[in-house]
């Protein structure tokens, strides 16, 4: 809120440098502007006003108006703008990956702790389209709605994709069932860890502040788990009310682990954005 507020003063006070003609221009911009759709976000449209009115006022000092330079009047230039695609941060698309590697960790991998309890394919397979279906609606309405409305929305929906999950969970007849042994599983839990944990690391060496790493604690926290139950010395203590706790606490301390590293993440971006 402070960054946003810093925004509107600066914004407040370059609309204060312009004449009075590229004044009474900009002000029916922003009023036509509030009008689309793209501009529901107030933040976004803070932000888009900032750009503009560093091109106006350069504009301006050269001797243009406002009306020249946008190539417009403030109705035409306002659709125009609300037309163009919202640009897309370099992260979006890596992001997309988090919620979906959250989604294991939390629904998919405690499932499998214990050698015992199989995969269920079918159940696995309903589980992902339900989440896929859930976060293609919760992208739709973040480009429709404003932030309250965005964010009563995601309530619905994660809502919904709980009730829906443990309605399948009930209903889903238990088909395709797969055992991650001892041996074999051991390997395939070390090999899903690695491999995601390198691409965190090569994410966030190419575009740094990535979500991905915030997932690291708790994947090795589960992968760790995992390993215990499989290993002779360890996986008789894992099946005891001991190993339950161990368990439970591990599952609390990685979720623990996604929110500080989530934290200080969106910390740094904030930075980095002003």
């Amino acid at each position: 809120m402070a960054r946003i507020a810093t925004i509107i003063k600066q914004n407040a006070a370059m609309r204060n440098q312009l004449n009075p003609e590229n004044q009474a221009y900009w002000d029916e911009l922003v009023e036509r502007m509030r009008e689309q759709p793209k501009y529901a976000d107030e933040n976004f449209l803070q932000r888009e006003m900032r750009a503009l009115l560093d091109e106006v006022t350069t504009a301006q000092a050269a001797g243009q108006s406002a009306e020249d330079y946008l190539g417009g009047g403030p109705a035409t230039v306002a659709i125009a703008l609300g037309k163009l695609e919202r640009p897309r941060p370099w992260w979006q698309t890596w992001d997309l990956l988090v919620p979906l590697l959250f989604f294991t960790l939390g629904t998919i991998l405690p499932g499998v702790i214990l050698p015992a309890v199989p995969l269920q394919l079918l159940l696995v397979t309903v589980q992902y389209g339900l989440f896929i279906v859930a976060m293609a609606l919760g992208l739709w309405l973040t480009h429709r709605f404003t932030a309250r409305g965005r964010l009563i929305g995601w309530l619905v929906i994660v809502v919904g994709l709980l009730a829906a999950m443990s309605l399948a969970a009930r209903l889903v007849p238990a088909r395709g069932l797969i055992y991650l042994t001892r041996v074999g599983g051991s390997v395939t839990l070390i090999v899903f860890a690695l491999v995601i944990t390198g691409l965190a690391w090569w994410q966030n060496r190419q575009h740094p502040n990535s979500w991905l790493p915030a997932i690291l604690g708790s994947l090795w926290i589960t992968t760790v788990l995992a390993l215990l139950a499989r290993f002779p010395l360890t996986s008789s203590l894992m099946v005891t009310s001991a190993g339950n706790f161990l368990i439970g606490l591990g599952t609390l301390l990685g979720d623990v682990s996604v929110l500080i590293i989530g934290w200080h993440i969106w910390q740094a971006r904030q930075k980095k954005s002003e």
